[in-house]
């Protein structure tokens, strides 16, 4: 796979329910330009450390595009930090991988974007 971008992801908002999270987040990518995500985060186990997790992007490119994307994946919990895998699928047709880190202390998603096929 042919790394797109790495990025870091600013949480700017957290909603909490009885059992899924939903998260807002901006960055600023590479190839993309400036980035929203939302996320929902939902428990998939007994004891709440792992699960599934679906939401989505808007991005605008340097040159004004939009570009929409859905985002899925899953998530496991190790202390204060949540590693999440997963798969987008863009409006512009691009297929991507993602790996990334939330530090649910410091309100930050670090990680990496992917083209799924290269």
């Amino acid at each position: 796979m042919q790394k797109i971008s790495d990025f870091e992801f600013k949480i700017t908002s957290v909603s909490v329910g009885d059992d899924s999270s939903s998260l807002d987040m901006e960055a600023n990518l590479d190839k993309y330009g400036k980035t929203y995500v939302s996320l929902t985060l939902k428990v998939g186990t007994a004891d709440g450390n792992a699960g599934s997790y679906s939401g989505n992007a808007r991005t605008i490119t340097e040159a004004g595009d939009l570009i929409r994307a859905s985002l899925q994946g899953i998530w496991k919990r190790d202390g204060a930090l949540m590693h999440l895998k997963g798969l987008d699928n863009a409006s512009n047709g691009d297929l991507n991988f993602g790996e990334s880190t939330l530090d649910l202390i410091n309100k930050t998603c670090v990680g990496s974007v992917y083209e799924a096929w290269s």
